[in-house]
């Protein structure tokens, strides 16, 4: 592990380990002390090697002192014997001042962004957005069914899920996306070192589908206070997030929801419930909005916010065609965000019943072929391994796609007889390759 002296010297002031009487500095006295060095045109990592008294002479400050400073400077020998640890298992470090630190966390929370992450696996993951799947620990089977649900269409569709990595729907959403060849970012209260070296997840990382990061100490055990805080970088890291069950002001589900709503960093959902022990409909009182009984594709869960909250079919989604033939009649519309808040009496609309996500993954791959992005890829296959088959990363790169995607497609069609899958090594062909045809993708080349 190659660790910068600026990003020791950070780690030092903002970050619990050893034995000190000082007490690292929080994330808003970190953001005083950041912006008080900068302004003076000082480098952290000064004050490894100058004097803290003279350097920091005109700072003043009631909570962060000198002496608190200086306290928290003098562990550079427990940080080495950490840090050789932390190695061993795999682990990164970057700090907020650096290029690879995500971008997301610093545009939404700004100095409220932890100014130091530590992480193990595919750091790129944390800047593709995707869909936060949050919910309870002791989540039912339906609720976990869920949740690994969710997780298989995001997959499916190219997309990332972000969670907690916490048992119950945390875990459940992760591993649906990722035993789906899909990719997932685990935002972690406590244990990362744990967890980076454990057996479910050890091959995920290796192979690049899975991200492990969290903003404490990777040795930390499980704490409240932390659990609490980590909520709103899972947030911050999505584009849009999906509640699967909550406990009415209770929990930190319940807390990192109504922390999104206040702050509006993305567009919230919360699954149907008919449980009146679930938060989930006071959750809807109070700005989020039911997730929607007919989703062509989960990317519109922020499409649809940032174009007006329509439901999917007044924004010109069309319904499965199953789905417009004896459809019960409280199913016929999905809420807008206008109704889906409050009704005239303060209650909550009902929530929209029917199988969300089973009918949304349908919805998805049985669109129709002269506007499906899937029959496109096929197509432009077909032209690519016209000659010889080709490796799953030489298609991604000639696509432009990301490698999950392809992935997914060519699960798909390998299942359906589109796709011929060669071993020693692994490649694929088009399984009609010599009839050729022209592909969306060769005019956006």
């Amino acid at each position: 592990m190659n660790v910068s002296s600026q990003a020791q010297a950070v780690i030092l002031l903002t970050v619990p380990f050893g034995k000190t009487d000082a007490k690292p500095l929080s994330v808003r006295e970190w953001g005083r002390f950041a912006l008080w060095l900068k302004d003076h045109e000082l480098e952290p990592s000064r004050l490894l090697t100058g004097d803290p008294q003279s350097l920091l002479s005109g700072w003043m400050d009631r909570t962060v002192t000198l002496q608190r400073i200086e306290g928290l400077l003098d562990r550079g020998g427990a940080l080495g014997l950490a840090l050789e640890e932390w190695q061993r298992a795999g682990l990164w470090i970057v700090t907020r001042s650096e290029p690879d630190y995500p971008e997301r966390l610093k545009r939404r929370l700004r100095l409220d962004s932890p100014p130091v992450l530590f992480g193990c696996g595919n750091k790129t993951l944390l800047n593709k957005g995707g869909v936060a799947v949050v919910g309870s620990r002791d989540a039912d089977q339906a609720d976990l069914n869920f949740s690994a649900s969710l997780a298989r269409a995001a997959a499916n569709q190219g997309l990332s899920v972000i969670s907690g990595g916490a048992r119950g729907v945390d875990e459940s959403a992760m591993l649906g996306a990722l035993e789906s060849e899909g990719t997932s970012v685990g935002v972690l209260a406590d244990s990362l070192l744990r967890a980076a070296t454990s057996a479910k997840y050890r091959k995920h990382l290796l192979a690049g589908d899975l991200v492990l990061v969290s903003p404490f100490n990777p040795e930390a055990g499980f704490n409240v206070g932390n659990a609490m805080a980590r909520n709103k970088h899972i947030y911050c890291l999505s584009d849009a997030a999906v509640v699967v069950n909550s406990t009415p002001d209770k929990g930190g589900t319940w807390n990192g929801a109504i922390e999104d709503l206040k702050s509006e960093w993305v567009p919230l959902w919360v699954q149907p419930k008919h449980d009146p022990a679930s938060g989930n409909a006071t959750l809807v009182q109070k700005g989020a909005r039911w997730f929607p009984r007919d989703v062509p594709a989960l990317s519109t869960l922020w499409e649809m916010a940032v174009g007006g909250d329509a439901a999917p079919e007044a924004a010109g989604f069309p319904l499965l065609q199953s789905e417009t033939v004896n459809a019960p009649a409280e199913a016929a519309t999905t809420p807008t965000k206008a109704t889906s808040a409050e009704s005239e009496d303060g209650a909550a609309d009902a929530p929209p019943s029917g199988n969300p996500i089973a009918k949304a993954d349908a919805d998805y791959s049985t669109s129709d072929p002269a506007s499906d992005f899937y029959s496109l890829f096929l197509l432009r296959l077909r032209e690519l391994t016209d000659g010889d088959p080709m490796s799953v990363e030489d298609i991604a790169a000639r696509l432009e796609l990301e490698k999950a995607q392809v992935n997914a497609w060519l699960k798909r069609g390998t299942t359906d007889g589109q796709i011929k899958k060669l071993s020693k090594p692994v490649r694929y062909q088009s399984a009609s390759a010599d009839q050729r045809q022209a592909s969306f993708f060769v005019n956006e080349r």
